[in-house]
Formats: structure tokens, sequence, C-alpha cells
């Protein structure tokens, strides 16, 4: 019995993958524009990127904390959108909708032209992909450029052309200048172009070293101008400017420190993994399994079954067991080898769904042909997949729009205009978070899990002149609300939306006099 679905997938006119693609690419846009009509509580980092592409306007490119292309788009933006915070919305929305093309192809290129208009479409919808795009965050640019690197990898290293070798060196850089973890394609790359050999070919060494040489030397030649400015500014060479990569401990006697404490003290140290083995391998196998674990919440558990059906009750479709191992060495590399160290989060384990949509685009692919073939005939089973999709993603959408909400940290942009229009300019405020001080266009200064005398002492001697607080000061500072209520403090302001409340305090004596 013939499959009856996706048979318009099949299209052989002229032409049809642009239409599609060009169709995909704007109802992902329209689903997305809300995010600009309705923007989000900015994030600290976003803060922090608003802060830095403001910099850069002014000419300076070196004030920043992070890598420099997010904040430069957003500078970019801003001839569009005056607002930052718009600005980098907009950038997040481009590249979420973007996002469909690499995967589209990459799908295409490993499973087929099926797989890849299915995996397309599920990441048009995907909750998560979906839900950055509306943020002032790296991750939609991100997730773009892992897609378009990986797929660029795998023409480089299949064909070996010249011109994408390039091209795959020039998108590892800008995903190293989005994220230092970028750096990380360049790795898994050399390793394949050098130890193994393309689907139709027997590349003798030379040329994989070639290969390897040309895509390691274009990528530090376009990453030189950012690697250089590291080291001016730091007196040391190194890939970021967040940590620190050092031979040996300079603080140890034995040039080690614990690797748990890689993270807490901002340094890396490499002779602790050649000292220290046996934690390194034990933090690499169960740093990997915890990694999967945050990893398929975000990925979504259903796809996640899909992925793992798909790859192992394979019936339909082109399967290159190459292009597999391809695609599975990226997550093994960056779930096991990377995140394990450093921070193990579904917001830095998601970076990896876009190259693992298409295992789940095959998986349904298989499972709903193999269902509908088991079905009587008749306009059901015709219909049978194309049902199924719709129901898929509807499901992911509606996921999407209503788990993934956007009010929770609404209160404190309304505290921090409300700090904007009654209070003096050029201020500094204390508080847990950064959110109030950026719309209060004021210094921010974080508050410490102390006591309140500590806290007031803190503040006096950082200058600060306003304080808020929130529902959790009981617990991180208790007995803070009693005390507050002495002379050093003056109530300001104080909102309240469903279980949460925030209090706008001003320091009587700011020096303490």
């Amino acid at each position: 019995m013939e499959s009856h679905c996706f048979n318009f997938w099949e299209e052989k006119k002229e032409g049809f993958d642009r239409r599609f693609l060009l169709g995909l690419f704007l109802f992902a846009f329209l689903i997305r524009l809300p995010f600009l009509l309705y923007p989000e509580v900015i994030h600290n980092d976003g803060a922090e990127y608003v802060r830095q592409a403001k910099l850069i306007l002014s000419g300076d490119w070196t004030g920043g904390k992070a890598p420099p292309l997010y904040p430069s788009l957003i500078a970019f933006a801003r001839v569009i959108l005056p607002d930052a915070e718009m600005a980098g919305i907009l950038i997040s929305v481009i590249f979420g909708a973007l996002l469909i093309l690499p995967i589209y192809y990459l799908g295409k290129e490993i499973f087929g032209k099926r797989v890849g208009i299915l995996s397309s479409l599920i990441a048009a919808v995907h909750p998560f992909l979906t839900s950055s795009s509306g943020s002032v965050l790296t991750e939609s640019t991100y997730y773009f450029l892992v897609a378009a690197t990986v797929l660029l990898g795998w023409y480089a290293f299949q064909r070996g052309r010249i011109y994408e070798i390039v091209l795959f060196s020039l998108l590892c850089s800008l995903a190293y200048l989005t994220r230092p973890e970028g750096i990380g394609f360049l790795i898994v790359f050399s390793l394949w172009a050098m130890i193994v050999n393309p689907s139709d070919e027997i590349r003798v060494w030379t040329k994989r070293a070639g290969v390897v040489f040309l895509s390691i030397l274009c990528f530090f030649l376009f990453s030189s101008p950012y690697i250089i400015q590291i080291q001016k500014e730091t007196g040391r060479w190194g890939i970021t400017k967040k940590f620190k990569i050092l031979v040996a401990s300079p603080s140890s006697e034995n040039g080690t420190q614990s690797i748990e404490d890689f993270t807490k003290k901002k340094e890396v140290h490499l002779l602790s993994f050649v000292k220290d083995p046996l934690t390194v391998m034990k933090k690499i196998v169960v740093g990997f399994f915890q990694s999967l674990y945050k990893f398929q919440q975000g990925y979504h558990p259903l796809l996640f079954l899909f992925a793992l059906l798909g790859l192992f009750f394979h019936r339909e479709g082109s399967f290159s067991m190459k292009g597999n191992l391809y695609l599975f060495s990226y997550v093994v590399f960056f779930l096991g080898f990377i995140l394990p160290f450093f921070w193990v989060t579904r917001r830095y384990t998601s970076q990896m769904i876009p190259i693992a949509i298409p295992w789940a685009a095959f998986g349904f692919l298989n499972i709903t042909i193999w269902i509908s073939r088991r079905l009587k005939e008749g306009i059901f089973q015709k219909k049978f997949q194309t049902l199924l999709l719709v129901i898929l993603l509807l499901g992911l959408f509606i996921q999407g729009s209503v788990i993934h909400g956007r009010d929770f940290r609404l209160i404190q942009k309304e505290v921090g205009l409300w700090m904007r229009d009654h209070l003096p300019k050029g201020q500094k405020m204390m508080s847990k978070m950064g959110q109030e001080s950026f719309y209060a266009e004021q210094a921010w200064v974080k508050m410490p899990e102390k006591s309140y005398e500590e806290i007031l002492k803190e503040a006096r001697t950082k200058g600060v002149r306003y304080l808020v607080i929130d529902e959790n000061i009981e617990k991180d500072s208790p007995g803070f609300l009693e005390q507050s209520k002495n002379a050093e403090l003056k109530s300001l302001f104080e909102l309240r939306r469903k279980n949460r409340y925030m209090i706008v305090f001003e320091i009587v004596d700011p020096k303490g006099k």
C-alpha cells in the first residue's frame, strides 16, 4: 500500500522550494510579530546588550562585556526602531523567522525533502524557539547561526569546496562573536574533516589537512579583531572576556583547582583536566545525561520520543548514517564536553534544538506512515497523516503561547517606569534584579542577601539613594520589613500584582551622617 500523505510536498515544479520557504518565513514572522507589539520585560542580560549597543553607537566598541555581534545588530536596528529594547526584539524576531531556512536545508540534506519541509514547519511553531524570538537575548540569533553553521559545515565536509569552507568559517566566527562556545563548531568540524571521509570520496590526508587549515585560518581572520581586543583589555590571550583560560592555577601549589570552581571563579585551568582525569570523566558522563534531561525539556518530550523512534525504527525516507553521526557529534560535544563544566540549564542545552529538529520530523514521518498503512482505505486514511501534522503543529503553537507566560515580571517594568517618571535622574538604586534600573534609567547596584543593617551599610558605601524590594525580601533578609519602618528608610511607592509586590524606599541619609 502506498502512502497518500505529503504528496504535494513532492512538488516537482520549478520554484516550489522558494515559494514554500517564502510563505513559511512570512508565517513565522507574523506569529512572532506580537512580541514587538506586546514586549516582555527585559532580562538582565538584555539590559547589558542594550547598554553595549548604545556604546557602539557612540563609537565605543570596547566598553561592553558581551561578545559584540548581537549588540552590534541592535545598534544597526536602531536605524529602524529608535527604541533600543524594541530594536533588540526586532533582531530576535527576524532571526527566529529566518531559522526555518537552515533547518529546512539541513533536514533535506540528511533525510530528504519531506523531512526538510516537516522540520521547517516544526521550527516555525516550536514553543522554545518561538518564545526566544521575543527576548532581548542572543538565543534567537544564535539558534539561526547554530543551524546555518552546521549546515555549511556539512557542505564543506562533503564537497570540500573553498567557498563553502570560507562560508562555514564565517558563520562559525559569527556564532563565536555571539556566544564564545560557538568556537566549538570549528573543533567538531576539524575533527570530522581530518578523520572521516565524505560519503562519495576517499579523501587523501593532504586534502583533509588543507580543509582543516583553511577553515581554522579563515575563522581566526574573521575573529581576530575581537580576539586582539580581548588581549588588549585583559593582558592575556583568550576567547572571552568573562572567563580566564590558564594553563595552571597561580593560587594553587600544584597548579590545579577544583573543576567545580570553574564557573564560580570564572577561570578554567587546563592542568586540572590532566591531573584529575577521573573527575573529568565523571563530569562528562554524568553531565551529559543531566544536559540530555534538560535538553529534552526544552526540545519537547513528544518530539524527543519521535526522534528516538525515528532513529531506531526508520522505514521511510532516506537515512544517511554518516549525516546522523555528524549531527550527533555536535550534540554530544556540547552536551557532554562543554556545558557540564559550566551551566547545565534549559537555556544553554536548548542551543542544540535547531539541529535536532530533523530527527523529530523524520520520526514523525515514519510513525504516521506506519500507522496509516494499517488503516482501512478511504478518505480518512488519505488525510490521516495531514490531520496528525496539523494537530501536532497546533499543539506546539498553543503550548508556546500558554506555557511561556510573559507577565510575571511585568511588575518590575511598572516600578521602573514609575521611578523614571517621578524620581530625580542620575541616581543609584539597589535591587535584587536589574530590570527596574533599566526602565528607571538609573545606575544599578545588586542587593546582597544579607541582614537589614548590612544591606543599608553597603548601599551607603556605594552611594545608593533608592532601595527596591520584592515579595522575597523576608526570605533573603529576615526582619527587613519590620526594621524598614524606622527613620532610615522612607517608603515612596508600593505596587501589588496578584501574588507579587514591590516597594520603593528612599534612604533618608544616603551618606549615613
